[in-house]
């Protein structure tokens, strides 16, 4: 028993340790004089590093990692640093974390609206997903950066598709799979969602829309001279 108590306290003391040399770190970066002071004295640990000497405490490391990461951001929002240590800071917060959804997210939205590499971005959601294959939003941004980068909406539509899938998935992402669908080319592809769509939703306003789409592509399909009025799903 006392051993067990012991081995806590022990763990908690280390860890405390930890994060009193991180904060004196990060003070000293804070206050560098120069712009080349703060790059060369900022020093973020490996992921492995971070995991061995977490010590049980992973998520409260993962947290106050990103809660740095958050001020880093602002920094370089600022114009402030370069951000090169970036990539380590989210290596590091989702080794500790890896089901930390948020950090990939953000990051991977950091990636492509401000250091312009979408398909880096890309990686970030899949390391994300690897970790976390039930959660809608890092599917649903991969299909989002291919419909909008790329315009490649078959692949887009497989990507809110695997989007809807999800346990935590909404009409929205229902909805997008469904047009994406549509948008590629594929009629009964789209057609099948939509109806998927309309057959689940409780909004009456997603219904509609469901209804609209499914009537156009209806007319869409038939044999060119033929035309029947909508019949209203």
């Amino acid at each position: 028993m006392r051993s067990g108590l012991g081995g806590r306290f022990l763990r908690a003391g280390i860890f405390s340790a930890l994060v009193l040399v991180m904060v004196v770190s990060l003070q000293a970066f804070d206050k560098s004089r120069t712009q080349e002071e703060k790059y060369d004295r900022l020093y973020f640990p490996s992921g492995k590093f971070l995991v061995e000497s977490s010590v049980g405490f992973r998520e409260a490391h993962a947290d106050y990692l990103w809660f740095r990461f958050i001020q880093y951001y602002g920094a370089f929002a600022k114009g402030l640093n370069n951000f090169r240590h970036f990539e380590l800071l989210v290596n590091g917060i989702t080794t500790l974390d890896p089901n930390f959804v948020e950090a990939y997210h953000f990051a991977s939205l950091v990636t492509w609206s401000d250091l312009g590499k979408p398909y880096k971005s890309i990686d970030i959601l899949k390391r994300g997903i690897l970790n976390n294959p039930d959660t809608a939003r890092l599917p649903f941004q991969i299909g989002l950066i291919y419909f909008v980068v790329d315009g490649d909406y078959a692949r887009s539509a497989f990507w809110y598709n695997q989007a809807a899938s999800c346990s935590d998935a909404t009409d929205l992402e229902r909805r997008f799979a469904a047009f994406s669908k549509y948008k590629s080319g594929d009629q009964l592809g789209s057609l099948s969602l939509w109806e998927n769509l309309y057959q689940n939703s409780d909004q009456p306003g997603m219904q509609l829309l469901a209804v609209k789409m499914i009537n156009t592509i209806k007319e869409k399909m038939k044999p060119q001279g033929q035309h029947q009025p909508g019949t209203g799903f």
